[in-house]
């Protein structure tokens, strides 16, 4: 999905002429002020669960997704880029919420995804090359980066992704777990992403540990939840919640290159048959 990069230029206080040229033309960084950046953004908006939204949907409608080509680059490289992958796109909206003062932490998912055999071969051979941690995608299964931000009047920890242009806990479980059909910012990204099975918090310090395990809360409580918690008196929710902590403790030694998950392909298979038959269940009782 293409997008128009044209904000910049009609938002005042950005920061200057050298700024936006800087922006505009791709290249140069030196004049790129982040803190200004985001403050331009949310200027005159003093709610801090506001700003990150409107921050995010800033993000998601002036940055494209552009497909991984494991180069490493700073934030500022990827805002002048005018775009990235998940990871790079989550890594700018985590450093304009750290200019902003804003409390938020990394989250890692693997997810199940539409079966792709050239996936699968390249993901082996990098595997081959790079260790398991390459391991967190394959044939039938995908990684994916986004964030959580702390909601100080709930109290608690709620998902933005900036990829997909979703936030809070609606949002996120209609674009990755719904039943029906689906939309996001990025359809031709999001499409292809099934539901998750391993949602981790990223440790701050070391990106290479998880810490907290959000997959339970994610893909069972709150997606119990949403539907008025009737998914839980299916015949395929235990098989479910059963594949999922199999499976999200094995993503977890992925991430840290520990295992190597595609040894565990016909789990993730068997999980996502699992799925869609606990779809076809909860629709056959409407």
């Amino acid at each position: 999905m293409k997008k128009i990069f044209v904000v910049l230029m009609i938002l005042p206080g950005i920061g200057g002429f050298a700024q936006q040229n800087a922006i505009s033309s791709g290249s140069d960084t030196s004049s790129i002020n982040t803190k200004s950046f985001a403050e331009t953004i949310i200027s005159g908006i003093s709610d801090n669960y506001e700003k990150a939204r409107v921050l995010l949907n800033w993000l998601s409608n002036n940055f494209e997704w552009k497909a991984t080509d494991y180069q490493k680059r700073t934030v500022k490289e990827i805002i002048v880029r005018k775009g990235g992958n998940c990871f790079e796109l989550a890594t700018v909206y985590m450093a304009l919420l750290k200019e902003l003062n804003l409390v938020y932490r990394p989250i890692a998912e693997i997810n199940i995804h539409v079966l792709s055999e050239q996936r699968g071969q390249t993901a082996a051979e990098k595997v081959k090359t790079d260790g398991n941690k390459m391991s967190v995608f394959g044939k039938e299964h995908n990684d994916h980066r986004w964030v959580e931000i702390f909601d100080e009047k709930n109290k608690e920890w709620v998902p933005a992704d900036p990829t997909m242009g979703i936030i809070g806990f609606d949002q996120w479980l209609k674009a990755r777990a719904w039943f029906g059909e689906r939309h996001t910012i990025n359809d031709e990204f999001s499409s292809d992403m099934i539901v998750p099975f391993a949602i981790y918090v990223v440790n701050s310090s070391n990106k290479s540990l998880m810490e907290e395990n959000r997959t339970y809360y994610y893909m069972i409580t709150k997606l119990d939840e949403l539907y008025n918690n009737q998914l839980s008196k299916l015949p395929s929710w235990n098989k479910w919640t059963e594949g999922l902590q199999s499976l999200s403790l094995i993503a977890k030694n992925a991430f840290e290159g520990q295992q190597n998950l595609h040894n565990y392909n016909d789990k993730i298979h068997e999980l996502a048959i699992i799925y869609q038959n606990l779809k076809k269940e909860y629709l056959a009782t409407k």
